[in-house]
């Protein structure tokens, strides 16, 4: 296991906003409320429950709640000018409206997902678009910097950095986890994972990005215990677009699969058929809706599972290359019970994992060790250090090298 960073860097108090205050939001702002390298912290939503939960259970004067809707940039705005950083915990759909409030308010800018220009939700290259403005003004935008996109993509860079030569990079998410009640949920944005398992998967191949058609492509991975071999599904994830352009050398490969739960996949397939997976909207009694809005409103909230889940979940970066001019695979890999989650946030291990990246890149913003300004990747921040950080927050890291013997 990688073990935690002792740092005798020279930091400084900051001011955090976060936009969007559900369970991911939470888990941050729990976090950031105990963390000596932030003074201040604007929770902010269109709905404050999430907020005001949060502030009612840390200790002192911290915290600030304020209404805020994170699709109109001026709103978005007068959170920025109260802070140095503000986080994204909404959907990828409103990336670019909350960039523009940074831009308009004068602060740095971090999110944990793009979206997908078929449904219309920016990716990461319409992020790029802001760079030369984020520049102009000093500030930075690292976009994606969950745990997967995020943590995934430093595993992969720490790895390569090492190497002479890197052939291909898999991502790989598994959860072993058992939901009673619900037979049709998602552990986080349930927008985001049927875009996800709906759009035909990217995946990198010998300098071409390439399609192939949703939820056909799997294998079984043998992930590190307690979780094990867990069937897997190619979908449609920010690492294959960004790792092979960010790594820092040239790759042949790279893809992203998941584990899915069998009930849910069909579910999936079954809606999608109906045409009730559509983000076209219809007209129902005078009004316009999308049809996967009304799916989407009829699942539980990512939130509403803390405490339900049992089981664990595990991200893994597994990069193949030469190092020392042997064939060489390193294995990078993280994983949390649902239950320690809970028992630490009140939420679940999904929801905990993707936050604690930020947290990390926040306090690592605040040390003065990520300087760095426009529309960044996640490949931006110092993979050892930020890998070093994590046991902090509950999130060990742990490595295996292998070295591959020819013949």
């Amino acid at each position: 296991m990688i073990p935690p960073k002792k740092c005798g860097t020279m930091a400084k108090e900051i001011k955090v906003g976060i936009i969007g205050v559900g369970g991911v939001g939470q888990c941050i702002a729990q976090d950031l409320a105990n963390s000596k390298l932030v003074s201040h912290l604007v929770l902010a939503d269109l709905k404050v429950k999430g907020a005001e939960l949060v502030k009612k259970k840390a200790k002192g004067d911290k915290i600030e709640v304020q209404k805020a809707d994170g699709l109109n940039p001026d709103e978005v705005a007068k959170v920025a000018e109260k802070v140095d950083i503000v986080v994204n915990g909404t959907i990828p759909a409103l990336n670019l409206k909350i960039m523009e409030g940074c831009l308009k308010g004068g602060a740095n800018y971090i999110d944990m997902a793009t979206g997908d220009q078929e449904f219309g939700h920016p990716m990461f290259e319409d992020q790029e678009k802001l760079d030369k403005p984020f520049k102009d003004a000093g500030i930075f935008a690292l976009c994606s910097m969950g745990i997967d996109p995020g943590a995934s993509n430093l595993f992969a860079k720490r790895a390569a950095d090492r190497m002479e030569s890197v052939d291909y990079v898999k991502v790989r998410d598994a959860d072993n986890s058992k939901l009673q009640g619900y037979e049709f949920a998602t552990y986080f944005s349930p927008d985001a994972m049927i875009e996800e398992c709906i759009r035909n998967p990217l995946y990198y191949e010998n300098g071409r990005w390439k399609r192939v058609p949703p939820l056909s492509t799997t294998e079984v991975y043998s992930f590190p215990d307690p979780v094990g071999p867990m069937k897997v599904y190619m979908t449609d994830h920010e690492e294959s677009e960004m790792i092979p352009r960010f790594i820092g050398k040239r790759i042949k490969r790279c893809d992203f699969m998941i584990t899915l739960d069998e009930t849910f996949v069909e579910y999936v397939q079954f809606l999608k058929k109906l045409g009730l997976l559509s983000f076209k909207n219809v007209k129902i009694r005078e009004m316009d809706v999308a049809p996967i809005e009304v799916v989407i409103a009829t699942m539980p909230k990512p939130e509403d599972l803390a405490g339900k889940l049992k089981g664990n979940c595990c991200v893994l970066t597994e990069v193949s290359g030469k190092m020392e001019n042997e064939e060489t695979v390193v294995r990078t890999w993280t994983y949390m019970s649902h239950e320690e989650a809970y028992k630490i946030s009140g939420m679940h291990a999904t929801a905990y994992q993707t936050a604690m990246p930020v947290a990390v890149a926040i306090e690592m913003y605040a040390r003065g060790e990520v300087s760095i300004s426009g529309v960044k990747s996640p490949e931006a921040v110092d993979p050892v250090k930020f890998c070093s950080y994590l046991p902090d927050k509950h999130i060990p890291v742990y490595e295996e090298i292998i070295k591959r013997v020819e013949g």
